[in-house]
């Protein structure tokens, strides 16, 4: 129960950063604007999605050798 409490926090927070985040987007200076949600605001939970280096090797790997 406080797993799922605290996925819905985190996943409340998440919508209010998205929100900021298009705020700073369209109101702020292009150039130093941050690039993505990730950088304005970072969550618990953000670094386990992540992808690493062996990821997208392994990814290519699957890709290229089935195609």
């Amino acid at each position: 129960m406080v797993k799922g409490y605290e996925k819905r926090r985190v996943d409340n927070y998440k919508q209010t950063r998205m929100l900021m985040f298009t705020m700073v987007r369209l109101h702020g200076d292009p150039k130093s604007s941050p690039s993505s949600p990730e950088q304005l605001w970072e969550l618990p939970g953000d670094e386990e999605n992540k992808m690493t280096d062996s990821d997208y090797r392994e990814i290519f790997k699957r890709l290229t050798t089935n195609g």
